[in-house]
């Protein structure tokens, strides 16, 4: 039984007469007869009663063009679906970010636009680290990832820089330094530190504490935290202080101040990223939703 078999019989059984069906199809009627003979015989049993004048459907008939019809539709709607899919206007697309990735609102805003203009397109969304964020791409876990550590030695990979950030001195409210016209690390040197352990970004951790270590400061790491959003609660607690990227301003405990400071001339770049080996048609929308909104970098 082929395809051609069931539109034949639906045009057979609807118009009630070969000659018809034959224009409809725009097939000739010998062949068409013939058609519907060969799937009676596949099937078993007779579909049409033959008359003088046109053809009336059996009741195994009537049943059969009730399920014809719903194959031929299911089948409509697979292939709209698959030319969808293709376009990338449907499907789904893992994205995965770090956790600060949202505090610009630059992530926030991709999705939003992302979702608007293709809300057929399921979203998937991880949140990590930019270290895990990145590792997932290299996996193939991902489909397009927002970090600030860029995955080394993967030769597929693509990127796009959304924004620089730089890092400034998080503060609890009451502190000294807040009132200070200025702050530079030496000031620093008798300070508690909140502070990620290594291996959460280690190519941040060690650009921070390169610049502290030319200024001639260690510092006092009293407490090490993953997660960037505990970190600055931890500073509103008075536990300690710590250093953060301009953007946190935008999340941060109302108890905590953020401070430049004239010689941490360190920044940080958001950047999403992705394969380049990466077929799918969504992610080429969504790359696309990302350089039209940021078409050049912002900076922090």
């Amino acid at each position: 039984m082929e395809l051609r078999h069931l539109r034949y019989f639906v045009a057979v059984g609807e118009e009630e007469h070969f000659g018809r069906a034959a224009e409809r199809l725009h097939v000739v009627q010998p062949a068409l007869t013939r058609q519907v003979r060969q799937l009676e015989e596949e099937i078993g049993c007779a579909l049409f009663e033959r008359l003088k004048r046109g053809v009336r459907l059996t009741e195994a008939g009537k049943s059969f063009l009730e399920e014809a019809r719903r194959l031929l539709a299911d089948l409509g709607r697979s292939v709209d679906r698959t030319q969808l899919v293709a376009q990338g206007k449907v499907g789904r697309l893992r994205v995965g970010f770090s956790d600060t990735a949202t505090y610009s609102g630059e992530l926030p805003s991709i999705l939003r636009t992302f979702r608007a203009r293709w809300p057929d397109v399921r979203l998937e969304l991880f949140p990590s680290s930019s270290v895990v964020a990145g590792e997932q791409l290299r996996r193939q876990e991902v489909d397009v990832a927002f970090v600030y550590v860029v995955p080394a030695d993967l030769r597929e990979l693509k990127t796009h820089t959304i924004s620089v950030e730089r890092w400034v001195l998080a503060l609890p409210q009451a502190h000294p330094l807040v009132k200070s016209e200025r702050v530079k690390l030496g000031d620093l040197k008798r300070e508690p530190f909140v502070w990620f352990p290594r291996p959460v970004a280690p190519p941040l951790h060690d650009r921070v504490l390169a610049a502290c270590h030319a200024a001639g400061l260690t510092l006092n790491i009293v407490q090490e935290v993953s997660n960037p959003t505990t970190m600055l609660s931890l500073v509103a607690s008075g536990i300690g202080v710590t250093f953060t990227i301009t953007s946190a301003e935008k999340t941060k405990p109302d108890s905590v101040v953020l401070r430049k400071v004239d010689d941490l001339r360190v920044t940080a770049e958001l950047s999403a990223i992705w394969r380049g080996d990466n077929k799918v048609p969504a992610l080429q929308k969504f790359i696309e939703t990302v350089r039209q909104q940021f078409t050049g970098i912002a900076r922090h």
